[in-house]
């Protein structure tokens, strides 16, 4: 099923405002979250050779990245915000820290950790906004 036709069929009438059509208009590309099922490790079995962890991959169906818009940045409680800073519209529950992989039409792909959440259940039943930090940054990149 295309994200249209998700759009549609998952119209809520009752909500005050409907994310679904703007979730649909703002996504640019595919948006996967990495789940941990166990971290790497030093296996001392086998002499100390190191063991990669298992992760799972799932692709949100219906998700768009955006921009902190400047009202975000003003009322964010957590502290002070890079303008590389993204917030995560989707009807997905994530638990803090999980990693967002955003790969654009283009091929370019970066990852990001969920590091607050913003609550507007009250607008659009099962909506969730994330506020995201760009993980695969390094200092020299501006």
């Amino acid at each position: 099923m295309d994200k249209l036709s998700v759009i549609k069929a998952n119209q809520n009438k009752n909500s005050l405002f409907n994310f679904k059509s703007h979730i649909g208009k703002y996504s640019k590309g595919t948006v996967e979250v990495i789940t941990s099922l166990e971290d790497g490790h030093y296996d001392v079995d086998q002499g100390g050779k190191w063991v990669e962890g298992k992760s799972e991959t799932k692709i949100l169906e219906l998700a768009a990245i955006v921009p902190l818009s400047d009202s975000d940045v003003q009322f964010i409680e957590a502290g002070t915000y890079r303008t590389d800073y993204r917030k995560l519209y989707c009807y997905e529950r994530l638990e803090l820290k999980t990693l967002v992989n955003n790969t654009m039409k283009d091929g370019t792909k970066m990852t990001y950790k969920v590091i607050a959440e913003r609550d507007y259940s009250d607008f659009d039943e099962g909506i969730h906004i994330y506020i995201l930090k760009r993980g695969d940054r390094n200092d020299t990149d501006n």
